[in-house]
């Protein structure tokens, strides 16, 4: 049974032709592909496109009753070209599952004729590898059901097409250190190492976490913010909610000692941050040596700490 393949020369076709993109249903192709999806993600920045946040696609499609039948990657050259892909399928009903930046940091399990939905998962790479995870892949997922009827013919003038709306499947974790002293032999100022423990690891195919966690260990780097040498470091974790477990540890680069513990849901409590329902999540946090005291809060260059629900 012929399921599903894509034609590439049908967007080399359109170029040459000068249909493109979103005017692709209106041109007149020769395929014996019957189905294009779209990718579209709505991002809060004025004038973002797809391949602005999305720059590879791991496409999915299961039977209605859950049966495992392909899979394609879309890789930043063919997205660049165009957000979607052409796809023949038989007549039935379908399931779309789309992971969007499932690229080093992430493991998706292979998926064989024998598979179902429920064996589909994606998890950090370092849980298969064995190795220490310093950060995770920035995520986008996507899902639709389909249709289709035996009664929808593609024409040469008429392509069925679908829209696949994406949306944020991470939480951004900005930690940013000030004031601590910590010098290797030399005499040279050392950035701390940052820990963040019980971060879910593992995402099922409805972006449905489970008690699998991870820690994330990195070290930040200094930076010039708002005329300061700050050390700075960036974390990407998969969804989680205001009532989350997750620690984070500050630590002396130079002999791994921890000097400082966030509690994350204390902390988002005290400075009312929620990243449920939000699309675009980010909790930004300062650490501030003084003399006698550390101080925690979110930084004064960052008045809004996650951006406006979409």
């Amino acid at each position: 049974m012929k399921l599903f393949y894509s034609v590439f020369i049908l967007f080399t076709a359109l170029t040459l032709s000068g249909c493109i993109n979103d005017g692709i249903s209106e041109c007149p192709v020769e395929t014996e592909d019957n189905f294009i999806l779209k990718f579209r993600y709505v991002s809060s920045v004025p004038g973002d496109n797809f391949t602005d946040k999305i720059q590879q696609v791991n496409v999915y499609i299961f039977s209605q009753d859950g049966k495992y039948i392909t899979t394609q990657t879309v890789d930043l050259a063919a997205l660049t070209a165009f957000a979607g892909i052409t796809l023949y399928l038989d007549p039935g009903n379908y399931r779309i599952i789309c992971w969007g930046n499932a690229s080093s940091k992430t493991f998706i399990n292979p998926l064989g004729i024998n598979n179902t939905f429920t064996d589909a998962y994606l998890s950090n790479i370092a849980t298969r590898d064995g190795t220490v995870a310093t950060n995770g892949d920035q995520l986008y997922y996507a899902s639709d059901n389909l249709v289709l009827s035996s009664t929808l013919k593609a024409t040469s003038t008429n392509i069925i097409e679908r829209i696949l709306n994406f949306r944020n499947a991470y939480v951004k974790i900005q930690l940013y250190t000030k004031g601590l002293i910590d010098k290797n032999q030399q005499g040279q100022l050392l950035p701390p190492t940052v820990e963040m423990v019980n971060i879910p690891s593992r995402y099922n195919f409805l972006m449905q976490t489970d008690n699998n966690t991870i820690r994330y260990l990195n070290t930040s780097s200094f930076q010039n913010i708002s005329g300061e040498e700050i050390a700075a470091v960036t974390f990407y974790t998969p969804r989680f909610s205001d009532n989350n477990s997750i620690e984070i540890h500050i630590k002396k680069s130079s002999d791994g000692n921890t000097l400082t513990s966030i509690n994350l849901k204390d902390f988002m409590k005290e400075n009312n941050i929620t990243v449920e329902g939000i699309e675009e999540a980010v909790i930004p946090i300062l650490i501030e040596y003084r003399q006698a005291s550390v101080e925690i809060g979110i930084p004064g260059w960052e008045q809004n700490p996650v951006d406006p629900e979409l």
